[in-house]
Parts: structure tokens; C-alpha cells; sequence
């Protein structure tokens, strides 16, 4: 499944990409993170707790930061999770890429590539766009805040 999203930011590219690399501060910013460990190298774990449809997840993994080009402000991340509990997971690859609109506004271009395993690859599309949607949405809120807002 992909998703094309882009979020408007009220900070230079520098600032946001200051931000953006610090991948703990962006999980503070993602709905139903728990905890980002950082193992080094650009490797990362991670819990994340959603309810999507009428189940209730904890997934359990990792993320890398793969192609990083600090100059050109893009870059990729690689995710793979999964819920013991409901014998699933989701692998995730998204790509950002930071746009200037203005001397005060950077677009964050986000474009993913998710695919869902086991028991998750059973929820019908409409149910995870419509939550991808809301998280996409409270990231931006959130992101916002803690960027823009200083």
C-alpha cells in the first residue's frame, strides 16, 4: 500500500532537518510511540501501540536511516514491526524529502511504501488509509509544536 503525504512546517529546512534527524524527538511526535532506542549507526527500536479497526496493537521493531543526504535535506527510513499477539507485523519504507516554500515554510514530502503481514494484511484498505490519515494528521500537529512553535 502507498501513501503520499506532505506536511507544511513553520521552520527553515535546517531547523526541521535538525529535528528530523533526531529520530527519539520524531517518535515523540508519532501517536502511540512508546519508546525509541537508538543503537547506534543510524539503527533503531521501537514500540508502538495503535488500535486499528477494533484491534488493539503493540508492535514490537526496528527502524534504519538508510540514504541520508544531509545537503539535499532527503532521505529514507526503513521500519519493520511486529504484534506477537496477533501473529502480524508491517514493514514500512518511506522516503522525505524537505521542499522551501518561503523563508519561514518547509514542506516535509513524505512518500511510503507500507506492507502488511499475517493477521494485518486482513484490514481492508479503507480501514488503515483512514488511520494513516488521523496519524499523518496528529504527527503534523504534533511536529508543528515542538518545531514551528520555538
Amino acid at each position: 500500500m502507498k501513501f503520499e503525504q506532505t506536511v507544511s512546517v513553520k521552520a527553515t529546512p535546517e531547523k526541521l532537518w535538525a529535528f528530523l534527524m533526531d529520530v527519539p524527538a520524531v517518535g515523540s511526535c508519532i501517536p502511540g510511540v512508546q519508546e525509541v532506542e537508538d543503537l547506534g549507526e543510524g539503527n533503531y527500536k521501537g514500540v508502538m501501540r495503535v488500535k486499528v479497526g477494533p484491534i488493539g496493537l503493540s508492535l514490537s521493531g526496528k527502524l534504519t536511516m538508510e540514504d541520508i543526504n544531509e545537503a539535499a535535506h532527503s532521505g529514507t527510513m526503513v521500519a519493520e514491526a511486529t504484534d506477537r499477539r496477533v501473529a502480524g507485523g508491517v514493514r514500512v519504507r518511506m522516503a522525505m524529502q524537505l521542499v522551501p516554500q518561503d523563508a519561514e515554510t518547509t514542506d516535509l514530502v513524505i512518500e511510503t511504501e507500507t506492507t502488511f503481514m499475517g493477521k494485518l494484511g486482513e484490514f481492508g484498505q479503507p480501514i488503515i488509509r483512514r488511520k494513516a490519515d488521523g496519524q499523518m494528521k496528529e504527527f503534523a500537529k504534533n511536529l508543528q509544536a515542538k518545531v514551528g512553535g520555538s
